[in-house]
């Protein structure tokens, strides 16, 4: 049964497009959310309930293959797998990683505003504080800031908050899923000339991932739409 599971996505990839339509990443409500996961490689019908759509989900990701011709996709299952914890766990679907020099990945977090009741735990945001509070840490930094050489991998573009902490935090970042709504990397002409200057020194990029991750991505990111979930 795996082995037909696996073989079934490898076709999948087969039949890929490359680009994603920008159009793709907005998501104006629960039905056409459920449409989107309906159109996944991952058997969700729009009448699953939420328990099962998330088994589908888990499934899906575990057994997925990153494709080698997108040098990030390994990453974006990875920050995809975060995001997912996240939703399981009651939270926002926005995951993030750490990179080392040599490609391997050292650290992992998720968004934990609503578990943790803090405004300021989105999915970078974690990941960089709860690994700086690592005593294992302090051989990566120079002080707060990351020795050259390290990245950050998020699912999502990051928002204002987490653009301004990882341009302070001296970290390359890549992510999975562009932010239309409230993506930072897209609109930092609108930060203040020092900030500019602070974040040109860093780069700030959309990872090379297979379609089918960002479409996921963009999914967990908007997975409040399935309970909306959040501040009322």
């Amino acid at each position: 049964m795996l082995l037909s599971f696996c073989f079934f996505i490898s076709f999948i990839h087969a039949q890929e497009k490359d680009t994603v339509l920008d159009s793709y990443f907005i998501t104006h409500d629960k039905a056409e959310y459920l449409q989107k996961l309906a159109a996944l490689p991952c058997g969700i019908k729009v009448t699953d309930p939420y328990t099962v759509i998330i088994d589908k989900l888990w499934n899906f990701l575990n057994a997925y293959i990153p494709q080698q011709k997108y040098s990030d996709d390994n990453y974006a299952k990875e920050s995809n797998l975060q995001a997912l914890i996240s939703v399981t766990e009651g939270g926002y679907g926005i995951g993030a990683i750490l990179i080392d020099k040599s490609g391997k990945i050292i650290f992992k977090g998720h968004n934990s505003q609503i578990q943790k009741h803090r405004s300021d735990l989105h999915g970078e945001m974690t990941l960089l504080t709860n690994f700086e509070e690592k005593r294992s840490s302090k051989k990566y930094m120079n002080l707060y800031v990351f020795n050259p050489g390290l990245t950050v991998f998020s699912s999502a573009e990051p928002c204002p908050m987490c653009f301004i902490r990882l341009a302070s935090a001296g970290v390359d970042t890549r992510y999975c899923t562009p932010g239309p709504e409230d993506g930072m990397v897209s609109r930092v002409k609108c930060l203040p000339p020092s900030w500019q200057e602070l974040a040109a020194k860093h780069k700030f990029e959309k990872g090379k991932c297979s379609p089918i991750m960002q479409k996921l991505a963009h999914l967990l990111f908007y997975s409040f739409l399935l309970d909306n979930r959040g501040p009322k």
